[in-house]
């Protein structure tokens, strides 16, 4: 299954992930959540990829965000400088 297939399947947990979040939230703070409610499916989709998995199914999370922002009741408010899963800071995008 793609993450834009697993995402779609579970629209109604993403959503209440949203909820949770204060806003503004950036997509690493998504990742988080959805990485920690979603384990054993996180590390199924990592484990797809050989070349760079977190950076590939990262992308994919925040281009699904991207392309859903209506039925998950967010929308962009530009780019951001945050840490990363790794401790790293890197741009991602930011929601409203």
């Amino acid at each position: 299954m793609s993450v834009n297939q697993f995402m779609s399947a579970n629209i109604p947990a993403i959503q209440e992930i949203i909820g949770q979040l204060e806003r503004p939230f950036d997509s690493h703070t998504f990742i988080k959540r959805f990485a920690g409610k979603f384990q054993a499916d996180y590390v199924s989709l990592l484990s797809r990829y050989t070349n760079e998995p977190f950076k590939t199914v990262h992308q994919q999370i925040g281009k699904f965000l991207s392309k859903n922002q209506a039925p998950l009741g967010i929308r962009s408010n530009g780019r951001v400088s945050s840490e990363n899963i790794f401790g790293e800071p890197n741009e991602n995008e930011e929601w409203l």
